[in-house]
């Protein structure tokens, strides 16, 4: 349960975050291509977080054997 709440916390920090970049990107307060920029630095921020706390140190790519030579499990 605690990884399913740590999953949608951290999808509504995303969403806010983009909805008030957007704000921003609307009203003209920052320039259109900066507000991509930092949406999408927010994000893999968020998403680079959320998958060190879920994750630890596996890699989704690695191989069952890689992982069990890198851990000596």
């Amino acid at each position: 349960m605690r990884e399913q709440e740590i999953a949608n916390t951290s999808l509504l920090i995303m969403t806010t975050w983009n909805v008030c970049l957007a704000f921003l990107m609307i009203t003209e307060i920052i320039p259109v291509l900066y507000g991509m920029v930092l949406a999408l630095l927010g994000m893999s921020v968020i998403v680079i977080i959320t998958w060190k706390i879920l994750m630890g140190d596996e890699f989704p790519w690695e191989s069952r054997k890689k992982y069990k030579n890198r851990t000596g499990k």
